[in-house]
């Protein structure tokens, strides 16, 4: 999902990247795949944002297809680049800084009489999977999803994917102030993993607080492509060579420029 960065949370300066600085982790180990992503809020029909997410040698790549943003996990050296392809500027956010601001999201939100605030900091759902069918669904009175999941066979990708979607989910919420805890959906993310699953399709519903109720409906879509293909690999070289040229900005000042 489309990462917005705001200087009244955190505002970092970095210096520059070199083609060679990702760290290229057990390779022998890791299997590249790819992930296409869709998302659509409510009954809508075109999806709201587009993504294509490639895991490779331990690094993993996410490409938003508007705006031209790509956003690069290097779990090696515990950080994220963000590339604005346009402007052709670059930034970092250390994994320590993301998880930091959301355990004192976490405690803020803790003590909140917002139903939904205080459930979403401390998540509890009653879980049912079905192995015959793969629907896997995670309710809560406030909070419900239902997945459709398939086998992935190789617990490696589980793990990677699970581990990728849990950092990108809290730096979504540290670029996104105002954004929902993302505890809920690493409670999701963990019960993936533990069945070796990966989501074809997660519908989220949320009930939000006001009289009368409302009702929150979002709906993803998760195709993997379990081998990269020439395209793929052109892809991540362009991108090496982006980290190599754009102009590092602190992070308060690449969201300037990514908003403009």
């Amino acid at each position: 999902m489309r990462t917005k960065t705001n200087a009244a949370f955190l505002a970092f300066s970095w210096l520059g990247i070199a083609v060679g600085s990702l760290a290229i982790l057990d390779t022998a180990r890791a299997e590249d795949f790819r992930v296409e992503n869709a998302v659509y809020v409510g009954s809508e029909k075109e999806p709201r944002v587009e993504s294509t997410t490639i895991f490779c040698s331990g690094v993993v790549y996410d490409y938003l297809k508007s705006p031209a943003e790509i956003t690069v996990f290097d779990r090696g050296n515990h950080r994220f680049i963000l590339l604005d392809v346009t402007r052709r500027v670059k930034t970092e956010v250390p994994t320590d800084k993301v998880s930091s601001l959301c355990q004192h999201l976490k405690t803020w939100a803790t003590g909140q009489k917002d139903p939904l605030l205080a459930f979403l900091a401390n998540p509890r759902f009653n879980e049912a999977f079905d192995p015959a069918t793969g629907k896997l669904t995670l309710s809560s009175e406030t909070v419900t999803y239902d997945l459709a999941t398939m086998n992935v066979e190789n617990s490696e990708i589980s793990q990677e994917y699970r581990e990728f979607s849990d950092w990108y989910c809290q730096l979504n919420t540290l670029l996104n102030p105002g954004s929902r805890p993302p505890f809920a959906r690493m409670a999701v993310n963990a019960a993936l993993d533990r069945h070796q699953r990966f989501p074809e399709q997660v519908d989220l519903a949320l009930r939000l607080s006001g009289f009368p109720a409302k009702r929150l409906t979002i709906r993803s879509e998760h195709q993997l492509i379990r081998r990269l293909v020439e395209s793929d690999r052109g892809r991540i070289a362009q991108t090496d060579q982006y980290l190599a040229i754009f102009t590092p900005a602190p992070l308060d000042e690449y969201q300037k420029k990514i908003l403009q």
